[in-house]
């Protein structure tokens, strides 16, 4: 239902009608039509004719796009691909045609593709429809009907990869040189995202298959290794690379490029510590760390069983973040060098796992209920030892299954009977000694363990990060519809500037104290302020054009105030 509201802006009276909507899952009264001050109104009583009212959403890009300025993100893309004496990637029939048409260079067309991405990610293809709902295209100068798949395709062939290196360590210094931040502690991590790829494009041999984390193993995927800094949460390095590469085989190529990038920031290496999941470690892997950097990682509890066992009869609880959690500290030479490792009991992954294996143990139980119901059938061609192999390997085929699940074949030929029974003692002995135990491992000897334990735990922050890649809403690595490996890796180096631009934003959010616990929830407050143009209607036959932005909540006036563009 309608209503109509009256407005304070600038000691100034004004009039509008509003409908009550619901905006976030929030009601909120939206506004339908301007109506201006009282003589506007009378005037528009007496027949002066009807007001046009064009609103826009103008708070998430306005924010990003200054700050996007603000960094000289497009003169880094710009200059990095000047350097390279490169004008394009291969061969096209006119190369700087798209930026001469379109007046955007290929700095200001993927500062815009970053925005967009940060925003709402869509195909280049629906960029444009996107775009003319904001006030982007404004902001920037730019007809955005002109932004079409074909001109981001243009302006992204003409940047070669060995510029995406350069224009990242340029804008990081960047942020670094504006923002105090502490870099002792590093972070390390790589994920993977399926693809569409067709099994037949051979130019993207990036697009692999491998051990697909979202369990799209049927698709093709491009795996990212990232470095992050703990405090903060900014990316700091990334790297494109093959699908099929396993975490720990990428782990050991990308530490001398991780020391380079360090190196050009101007970093002193003894004073970091990089901290990286047992995804990635081993004992080679280790070795290629151990006295060229100082570390916190984990290691398998399967790969130290005589040390958990030794620490299951000493544990003694630590206070960590307020919690007591059951920790075992000691020093040992663990693959060939002196570490101090820590056992500790997490909770949570003592339960989350206890469930998983209490999951598998009743699906065993179904497959071999099924199983004797077909032996009691006489149609089971198998012969005994055969069988019993097959659900040995049934058995091993997760782990611990076989340890609480037991079973016993009776009879010969085609007189098999099956039995099974859950173990409760087996499963109760397994969840107080053996699960939930991680074992880390570092070369900070004189740390505390709760600072160990800690610093550990930052890891959560990265996988942050790829979470927010994943999300479909912001900043997601898809929809990518790419199908070079070159337009593959400047896609992925748009994500990264989309996060670290909103991943700044955040940051300043926090720093005046805007209560915004995530970048979702920052770009959508933030969209929610809304830029008006209200033409009325003269006399004479001309129209008079004002612009203002709509009515805020308080929370979200605060969050505008402290990152709205102030020139």
């Amino acid at each position: 239902m309608a209503s109509l509201q009256k407005v304070r802006v600038k000691g100034h009276t004004y009039w509008r009608i509003v409908e009550s909507r619901r905006v976030g899952g929030r009601p909120r009264p939206v506004p339908v039509l301007y109506l201006g001050k009282a003589d506007d109104l009378l005037a528009r009583l007496r027949g002066a004719g009807p007001l046009k009212v064009r609103s826009l959403a103008h708070g998430h890009v306005a924010a990003l796009h200054a700050l996007a300025r603000e960094l000289d993100v497009a003169g880094a893309i710009d200059r990095a691909l000047a350097s390279t004496g490169r004008r394009a990637c291969r061969p096209s029939p006119e190369p700087a045609a798209a930026t001469a048409s379109d007046g955007l260079s290929v700095g200001r067309s993927l500062v815009l593709a970053a925005i967009g991405r940060a925003c709402h990610p869509t195909s280049k293809r629906g960029f444009a429809a996107w775009a003319r709902t904001t006030t982007l295209g404004e902001l920037a100068g730019v007809d955005v009907a002109r932004l079409t798949s074909q001109h981001f395709w243009e302006q992204m062939d003409q940047l070669p990869d060995e510029a995406l290196p350069i224009i990242e360590k340029d804008v990081v210094a960047r942020v670094l040189d504006r923002h105090a931040l502490p870099l002792d502690t590093l972070l390390f991590d790589a994920t993977n995202f399926f693809t569409f790829i067709a099994s037949t494009n051979r130019r993207a041999t990036l697009a692999a298959r491998g051990h697909q984390k979202q369990k799209r193993d049927d698709l093709r995927q491009v795996s990212v290794a990232l470095l992050s800094s703990r405090a903060g949460g900014l990316p700091l390095w990334h790297l494109t690379y093959g699908g099929s590469i396993s975490d720990a085989k990428c782990f050991a190529s990308v530490l001398p490029l991780l020391r380079a990038r360090l190196a050009e920031l101007g970093r002193d290496l003894d004073t970091l510590t990089f901290v990286y999941d047992k995804g990635n470690v081993s004992r080679d892997n280790q070795a290629l760390v151990d006295g060229r950097l100082h570390y916190v990682t984990a290691v398998t509890a399967a790969s130290q069983r005589a040390l958990v066992d030794e620490a299951n009869a000493r544990m003694a609880p630590e206070s960590i973040d307020g919690e007591q959690v059951p920790t075992y500290r000691a020093r040992r030479e663990i693959w060939g060098a002196p570490r101090t490792a820590i056992v500790l009991v997490s909770k949570r992954l003592q339960d989350g796992q206890a469930r998983g294996v209490m999951q598998h143990a009743a699906s065993a139980a179904k497959w071999l209920d099924d199983l004797a119901a077909t032996l009691a059938r006489g149609r089971q061609r198998r012969d005994r030892a055969q069988l019993q192999r097959d659900i040995e390997a049934r058995l091993r085929g997760r782990q611990f299954l076989g340890r609480v699940v037991k079973f016993e074949l009776e009879g010969e030929a085609r007189k098999l009977s099956l039995s099974h029974t859950f173990d409760a003692a087996a499963f109760e002995h397994l969840r107080d000694k053996e699960l939930g135990r991680i074992v880390l491992i570092t070369d900070r000897h004189d740390w505390p363990t709760a600072e160990v334990v800690r610093t550990y735990r930052s890891q959560a922050r990265i996988e942050g990060v790829f979470r927010a890649w994943k999300d479909p809403f912001h900043l997601s690595l898809r929809p990518q519809f790419h199908w070079t490996n070159q337009k593959i890796r400047v896609h992925v180096l748009v994500c990264v500037l989309a996060y670290l631009l909103a991943r700044v934003l955040l940051l300043r959010a926090e720093r005046t104290g805007c209560p915004v616990d995530s970048i979702r929830t920052l770009v959508d407050q933030l969209a929610e302020v809304r830029r008006a143009t209200v033409a009325r209607p003269e006399p004479d036959g001309t129209w008079q054009l004002t612009t203002q932005l709509e009515e805020m909540d308080e929370p979200t006036a605060k969050l505008w105030q402290a990152l709205g563009p102030t020139g």
